[in-house]
C-alpha cells in the first residue's frame, strides 16, 4: 500500500511501529512528522491482524467524520488495486485480475476469493473478513462507539480533537475494552497547536515513562532554540535527525520547498513535532500576578481608557479600565463583568460621558461589531475605538512585559484573577510570532483579561503623552 512501488523494502520506522504495537500494553501513542508513513504502517499492522486472527475487531476514527471517510475511501481503493475483487458483488466493484502481488496468500494467480469485502455505505463503512474479523470506520463521537467493543480502537490525527470531545470519546471507548482480553487504544498524530487534549496527555505520559503507555516519538528536542528554526541551513540539519521519511519516502528538496512556503510555527509542528512552548499552559506566571496585586483600590483618574470583551456566543461580557501614572506604571480595573450583552450600550454611554475624552476599545468581529452598531443611535454619543487583532496581539505582549518589569498593577478582583488562571496563548494562523489569549479549557470565561488587554492597548495607543501619540479616538453614532 504505502510502499507498493517498492514492495521489497520495509522502512525502519514501519518496523518500529509494528514492534511497538506488538508489545503487551493497553495504550499506545505514536507521534511522527508528515510524510513518514505513520498512518499506513498502523493500518497494515491492523489489517494483518484481522486477516490472521479470527473475530478480531478494529475501530477507526480520524479528527472528524469527513476525514475518517476520506481516509477510508483512499485505503479501499488501494486495496482494490493491490488485491482486486474476483466476483461480481454489489458491495465490491468487479475489476480485472491485476499482476500486483496478492495482499494475502502465496499464489497471486490463484482463482480464489480474496477473503474480505469492503462496504462503502455512507453510514456503514467497513472491511469484513470471512473469518469474522472487521475494520469499522466511526465518527469521532462518543455516541458512535456505543456497543462497538473492539480489540483495537485507533484514533488518527488525535491532536485535532478538542479536549472536551476527546474526554467524552475516551469515556465511551475505554469501558468497552473491559470485555476484550488484550484490547488496546492507539492514538496517532503530529504536534498540535496547543499542549492540551487526549493526544498531548498520552504523549506526556509516554515521555514521562508511564509503564502503561507505549510510545514512538519522532520529535525535535523540546529545548530546541527557536533561532535554529529561523535559519534555513540549521533547520534542515535538524530535520535530518528527526524525520524518518527522508531518503525513504520523501526528499530533502521537497522538505526545503515546504520550509520556504509555510509559516515557521506550522512547519515546526508538522515536520519537527514541536509543540508550541506556551500554548496549553498558563500564560501568566502566578508569582508575577500575585506580586502585581494592590490591596488598596486606587481612585480612577479623570482620564482613563476602556476595553470591551464579549465571550463567543454572548453569554458574558466585561468592561475594564486602564491607565498609566506619570512614572509609566499601568493599572487595570474591572468596571463591569456581567451576563449577556443587553446592558453594554447604556453602560458604555455612561462611562464615556463620565470620563470625558475616554473611548471604549472593541474588536470589529462578531459580538463586538454588533454592540458597536447598537450604540450608534444613542444620544449622547458613545465614543468607541475599533481595535484590530494585531493591535490586541501587541497589547497581549505589552501586558506580559509590564508584568515582567513590575510596572503593571491590579486590584485583586475575582473575575480578573480567575481569567488569568484560565488563560493560555493561541497562535494567529499565518502570522508568525503573533498570538492572543485563549482559554485552556473550552467554555471558560477570560473576558476580563481580554478587556484589560484591549483597554491598556487603547491607553498606550491614544492616551500616551509620548510625541507620537494619536488623537483620542472617534465618535460612533
Amino acid at each position: 500500500m504505502g510502499f507498493a512501488n517498492n514492495p521489497d523494502t520495509l522502512k525502519p520506522q514501519q518496523l518500529r511501529t509494528a514492534d511497538l504495537l506488538n508489545t503487551d500494553l493497553d495504550s499506545f501513542v505514536i507521534e511522527s512528522p508528515r510524510r513518514a508513513s505513520k498512518t499506513t504502517s498502523i493500518l497494515l499492522a491492523l489489517i494483518g491482524r484481522c486477516h490472521l486472527r479470527p473475530g478480531y475487531q478494529v475501530t477507526f476514527s480520524a479528527q472528524s467524520g469527513v476525514a475518517s471517510s476520506r481516509r477510508f475511501r483512499e485505503w479501499a481503493n488501494r486495496l482494490d488495486q493491490i488485491n482486486p475483487p474476483m466476483f461480481d458483488d454489489p458491495t465490491n466493484r468487479p475489476r480485472p485480475i491485476s499482476r500486483h502481488l496478492a495482499l494475502f496468500g502465496d499464489d497471486p494467480t490463484a482463482n480464489v476469493d480474496r477473503g474480505f469485502r469492503i462496504l462503502r455505505g455512507a453510514a456503514n463503512q467497513r472491511i469484513e473478513w470471512a473469518n469474522g474479523s472487521s475494520f469499522i470506520v466511526l465518527r469521532p463521537e462518543a455516541s458512535s462507539y456505543r456497543g462497538e467493543a473492539a480489540d483495537v480502537s485507533w484514533i488518527d490525527e488525535a491532536q485535532e480533537i478538542l479536549p472536551a470531545d476527546g474526554e467524552d470519546l475516551l469515556a465511551a471507548i475505554l469501558p468497552l475494552q473491559d470485555t476484550k482480553v488484550g484490547a488496546a487504544l492507539i492514538l496517532s498524530g503530529t504536534a498540535g497547536e496547543m499542549r492540551t487534549g487526549i493526544f498531548w496527555d498520552y504523549l506526556t505520559r509516554g515521555r514521562d515513562g508511564d509503564p502503561t503507555v507505549g510510545i514512538l516519538d519522532y520529535a525535535a528536542p523540546e529545548d530546541t532554540p527557536w533561532e535554529i528554526i529561523e535559519i534555513e541551513s540549521e533547520a534542515m540539519a535538524l530535520l535530518r535527525t528527526v524525520h524518518p521519511g527522508i531518503g525513504t519516502l520523501t526528499t530533502m528538496d521537497k522538505m526545503l520547498k515546504n520550509y520556504r512556503s509555510m509559516s515557521k510555527p506550522q512547519w515546526a509542528r508538522e515536520y519537527l513535532s514541536m509543540w508550541p512552548e506556551t500554548f496549553g499552559i498558563t500564560a501568566v506566571k502566578p508569582e508575577q500576578w500575585t506580586h502585581a496585586t494592590l490591596k488598596t483600590k486606587k481612585a480612577k483618574p479623570v482620564k482613563v481608557a476602556f476595553g470591551l470583551a464579549i465571550k463567543p456566543g454572548g453569554s458574558t461580557a466585561a468592561i475594564v479600565a486602564a491607565w498609566r501614572d506619570r512614572a509609566g506604571a499601568a493599572y487595570i480595573e474591572v468596571v463591569e463583568h456581567r451576563q449577556g450583552t443587553a446592558w453594554l450600550p447604556k453602560r458604555m454611554q455612561e462611562l464615556t460621558q463620565t470620563y470625558r475624552g475616554s473611548t471604549v476599545a472593541y474588536d470589529d468581529i462578531g459580538e463586538g461589531k454588533a454592540t458597536a452598531v447598537e450604540c450608534a443611535p444613542l444620544q449622547p454619543r458613545v465614543r468607541l475605538k475599533m481595535q484590530t487583532y494585531r493591535e490586541t496581539a501587541a497589547g497581549c505582549i505589552q501586558l506580559l512585559r509590564d508584568l515582567d518589569r513590575g510596572t503593571l498593577f491590579h486590584f485583586d478582583q475575582i473575575s480578573l484573577n480567575e481569567a488569568v488562571v484560565k488563560a493560555g496563548k493561541r497562535e494567529i494562523r499565518g502570522d508568525a510570532g503573533q498570538w492572543l489569549w485563549t482559554t485552556l479549557t473550552p467554555g471558560d470565561d477570560i473576558t476580563s483579561l481580554d478587556a484589560a488587554t484591549r483597554a491598556l492597548r487603547n491607553w498606550d495607543q491614544y492616551f500616551s503623552k509620548s510625541p507620537t501619540a494619536k488623537p483620542a479616538g472617534i465618535i460612533v453614532g
